[in-house]
């Protein structure tokens, strides 16, 4: 009874240690085979920031977006929010608004996408 006992706390020790040591990543594209486990892996590309002209400003996005509600007979009233769209790839591909409207008497929000590779804006909520 006791060796089991003393090989249980020996096996709980060794799990216990194996725990401390390092263990390599290879989620940052490290490789299995042919180098050094201490080798820290290579730092990915960090994405620079869009240089002007590359990404219109939310700006462009909100005039756009107050014109083509304009456009659709409402009477825009200003811009309630925006927030930019990524992509599949990660990368911004649109800007969403959020326009104060009013049509009828009646005051309400409604969406419009302003796509940056066509630089068009549209109206998705009526």
């Amino acid at each position: 009874m006791t060796r089991k006992i003393w090989l249980m706390g020996l096996l709980a020790g060794v799990t216990v240690l194996s725990a401390c040591g390092e263990m390599r990543d290879f989620r940052r594209g490290m490789p299995l085979i042919g180098s050094d486990a201490r080798a820290p892996a290579p730092a990915a590309p960090v994405a620079s920031p869009p240089t002007t002209g590359m990404t219109p400003s939310a700006s462009d996005a909100e005039t756009a977006c107050m014109r083509a509600g304009g456009d659709a007979g409402f009477s825009v009233q200003g811009v309630a929010g925006t927030r930019e769209v990524s992509g599949a790839d990660g990368m911004a591909s649109s800007r969403d608004v959020m326009l104060q409207v009013s049509r009828g008497g009646q005051v309400i929000e409604v969406r419009c996408s302003y796509d940056y590779a066509n630089a068009s804006a549209r109206i998705m909520t009526l």
